[in-house]
């Protein structure tokens, strides 16, 4: 397993969505042309035919989408834009104990905000106050940051 480290992002979620065909497609379009860097995506089951989908992108964009996140909100069709910043981001490659990972971060007391998962991929977001501490953890396997 190795990890890459991006120190300072944001997670931008889009709540109330249309659970659509293309819906996910359309995200896309519209934060690519606010001119955002989308690093992961994760999305939360719907319910009644509406969903939530999250993007972590980096923290200095996270301001711009915070400044503009009502008319975001249109672009997309969610019913609300929500920008968290104060975040870091882990990815993991080559996974194979995910209970691991998930049982380190639970001893530090530290609560994932965002996580991305594919067959031997993991990437989680989590609190950058906590940074030093996790950094701490994976030392060993941290092969970059930015």
């Amino acid at each position: 397993m190795h990890i890459t480290l991006k120190p300072s992002v944001a997670k931008i979620t889009f709540r109330g969505l249309r659970d659509r065909p293309g819906t996910a497609a359309d995200l896309i379009y519209v934060l690519k042309d606010e001119g955002f860097t989308l690093l992961a995506a994760s999305f939360d089951s719907s319910t009644g035919g509406v969903g939530d989908i999250s993007f972590i992108i980096y923290e200095s964009e996270g301001l711009k989408a915070r400044r503009k996140k009502e008319e975001i909100a249109k672009k997309s069709g969610a019913r609300e834009v929500i920008v968290d910043a104060g975040l870091s981001f882990l990815e993991f490659f080559d996974v194979l104990n995910l209970e691991e990972v998930f049982e380190r971060f639970a001893s530090l007391g530290i609560n994932i905000e965002f996580i991305a998962m594919t067959s031997g991929h993991l990437g989680v977001a989590f609190r950058r106050a906590k940074l030093n501490e996790v950094i701490e953890m994976f030392q060993a396997e941290v092969v970059n940051s930015y």
